[in-house]
């Protein structure tokens, strides 16, 4: 019992005597961090084609080559209701204010590349008439919605111009026993 009591002093002391901030085993550097201050993100902004801010998807600027999150600006006037079946979305207000619906199903017929139904699992499904049923919230500057994948969400209306960092996360599948998306039947 003294050996066994021994051998494991000798070998668990060398692993003690390591000193504290020894990082010697942290992984190599990296890049540094993709950045987008706030004064080149609102000079991106106020570069979009006022067009492109009052349409449907309103514009956005990149934060890094790539990467899914961008700052947006959408003005009043005609939204896509959109999901993600296989996405998280964060979005964190900036400026301005709306009104934004989510939940409930998105109302036929369905637009774009990727109609419902659709044999893609990462499909975006979008509508241009909106989101049937769903919690209307008020949104503004410091909120943070969290969209999860398959959850319609929709700005119904707009006061003004609203701006928000978006970031999505990829190939996350629904919660066990909810639906990827849904979309009401058409009428």
């Amino acid at each position: 019992m003294r050996t066994l009591f021994a051998l494991t002093l000798f070998t668990i002391l060398p692993a003690l005597a390591q000193t504290p901030g020894d990082h010697s085993r942290v992984p190599p550097a990296r890049v540094p961090s993709p950045y987008l201050s706030a004064a080149d993100a609102q000079a991106g902004l106020n570069q979009l084609d006022p067009k492109l801010i009052a349409s449907y998807t309103g514009g956005a600027v990149q934060v890094g080559k790539g990467l899914n999150a961008t700052v947006r600006r959408r003005a009043r006037g005609p939204q896509y209701a959109i999901t993600h079946p296989r996405e998280i979305e964060y979005m964190v207000i900036t400026k301005g204010s709306a009104t934004l619906v989510t939940g409930g199903t998105l109302i036929p017929p369905t637009i774009d590349s990727d109609p419902y139904p659709n044999a893609d699992p990462n499909a975006l499904i979008r509508s241009a008439k909106g989101v049937q049923g769903g919690l209307a919230r008020k949104v503004g500057p410091g909120d943070v919605i969290v969209n999860l994948p398959g959850t319609a969400h929709w700005f119904s209306e707009i006061d003004g111009e609203i701006e928000y960092a978006e970031i999505r996360v990829p190939n996350v599948d629904p919660a066990p026993g909810i639906e990827p998306f849904a979309v009401s039947p058409k009428k």
